[in-house]
This record gives structure tokens, sequence and C-alpha cells, in this order.
């Protein structure tokens, strides 16, 4: 069972990661946490499951940014969450093992392990490819030149975009991705 304590301290751990490395920032922590809890409820999928997995999907992006291996955080983030739920005594096998599976998952696979995977994973893309995330990013990201940041937005909301696999989220971002493309062909 996963239980409120483990949820206070997942919360505490994933901010402090946030309020440490920047990456990512508390409001990106924040939007795809509540974006999640929307579509667990909409999709009548664990609730738990799913906030607990879009707390720890990025644990560690902040020491792999820091570290120059962004493209290990994926894997350093499924260790970390393995060592977090491993020293819970009350959260069941199969639970601990759809949140690693939610973690592995977010940036997308041919098929989800679970539904609260598949959430997870979409719930990821609001950082980047939602007008919202869009201007929280920009505004709260890391510490980057103007250029730099305006490139990285780009191209993340593009990756974003291509990874959206459920049919609501697509259909809510549709409008707010193509803004952001018009307002970035306005900045070339």
């Amino acid at each position: 069972m996963i239980t409120q304590s483990l949820i206070e301290n997942i919360t505490k751990f994933s901010s402090s990661q946030s309020e440490t490395y920047g990456v990512p920032s508390l409001f990106q922590l924040s939007l795809s946490k509540e974006k999640g809890q929307i579509l667990a409820i909409q999709l009548k999928s664990d609730k738990k499951i799913v906030l607990v997995g879009t707390l720890l999907m990025d644990c560690m992006l902040g020491p792999a940014f820091k570290a120059g291996k962004m493209q290990e955080h994926v894997i350093m983030s499924v260790s970390k969450a393995n060592e977090i739920l491993s020293k819970d005594s009350d959260i069941t096998d199969e639970e601990k093992i759809n949140i690693l599976k939610c973690v592995e998952q977010h940036h997308g696979v041919k098929k989800f392990y679970s539904l609260e995977a598949e959430i997870c994973s979409n719930a990821d893309c609001y950082r980047f490819a939602s007008v919202t995330g869009f201007l929280g990013s920009l505004a709260y990201g890391p510490n980057l030149s103007f250029d730099a940041r305006i490139k990285l937005l780009s191209d993340k909301a593009d990756e974003k975009w291509n990874l959206i696999t459920l049919d609501s989220v697509k259909r809510e971002l549709v409008p707010q991705y193509q803004s952001i493309k018009n307002l970035l062909k306005l900045n070339q």
C-alpha cells in the first residue's frame, strides 16, 4: 500500500532535488504532477501510482544535468526510485514495479506497462508542449543564454509533442503546441 508517509517523503525529496539543481524546476514538477492527477481521475487509474510516478520520473535529472549526463537521467532516476521504494515496508511489489515502469517509460515506449505509465509520460509532455509549461519553462528553466534557452525549449516542445499518446491530451495540446511553434517562428 502506498502510504501518505511515503508520498510526503517522496514529495520532499523531489522538491529538494528541484530546489538544489533547478531542473526540473519546481514549476515543472508541480505542473506534471497536477496534470497527472487530472488524467488519472479522467481515465480512472491509480492516482497514487501516478502521483509517485510523476514525482520520481525526473528525480535525478538535476544531478545528471550537473554531471553532463542528461542521457542517463532515466536510468539514474529508476535506480534512485528503486532505492527509495525498497526502503518502504508498506508498498506492494506490484505497486513498486508499476511506479518503476512509470519512471522508466516516461519518455515513451511502443507499449506501456500500464495506464499509469502512459499517464506519467503524457503528463511530462505538458512541461514543454503546453503554453503554460512552455512559459513556465522559459521563466524558471536552467540558467542558459536566451538563445540557448529558446533552442532548448523549441526542441523539447517538439520532442514532447511527438511523445503524446493519449487522445485527450493531443486534443487539448494541438492549439497550444501550434501557438508555441508560431511564436517561435516570429523569433527567427
